[in-house]
């Protein structure tokens, strides 16, 4: 039998499960693909996540160096993240660079999926599929920063 607690639990993650795949659908990616994108990282949370990475951008058949971090609220957990992903409406690698919104979900004991769609004010779009390692659940609002590896702070290789 479940309680009243349970049921409240099952339904914050069901109505969370729902937002985010409307928010997929509604920021369906444009046909044509600009660029791709693969990191490496991690995530860990209680509540309120952070989140960071590096990687590289594919754009032109040139790859240019990044680092991700940011903050997220309905995370909780830990793990390492592998990424790849498919980035639309980037009219040039100057654009890639800035603060991205997020939605984000999945879940994962000692190894598991998840998804994202990110969005910054240039418009770019970055679709993400992760394999993640570790114990992690997640149906999160994410505020996350990208900078190139040319920025101060960020020590991608």
């Amino acid at each position: 039998m479940l309680t009243s607690g349970r049921y409240l639990v099952m339904a914050m993650l069901l109505s969370g499960a729902a937002a985010v795949a409307c928010a997929a659908d509604d920021a369906s990616p444009p046909a044509t693909l600009d660029a791709t994108v693969k990191f490496t990282g991690g995530v860990m949370g209680a509540g309120v996540g952070y989140k960071w990475g590096r990687g590289t951008l594919t754009y032109q058949g040139q790859d240019f160096k990044f680092c991700v971090r940011g903050l997220s609220l309905g995370d909780v957990g830990a793990a390492s993240v592998d990424a790849l992903g498919s980035v639309y409406n980037l009219k040039s690698v100057q654009d890639f660079a800035g603060d991205y919104f997020a939605l984000s979900g999945g879940f994962a004991i000692a190894r598991g999926g998840s998804g994202a769609i990110l969005k910054n004010k240039h418009g770019v779009m970055v679709e993400l599929q992760m394999l993640e390692t570790g114990l992690r659940f997640s149906m999160a609002a994410n505020g996350v920063k990208i900078t190139m590896a040319d920025h101060p702070g960020c020590k991608a290789r």
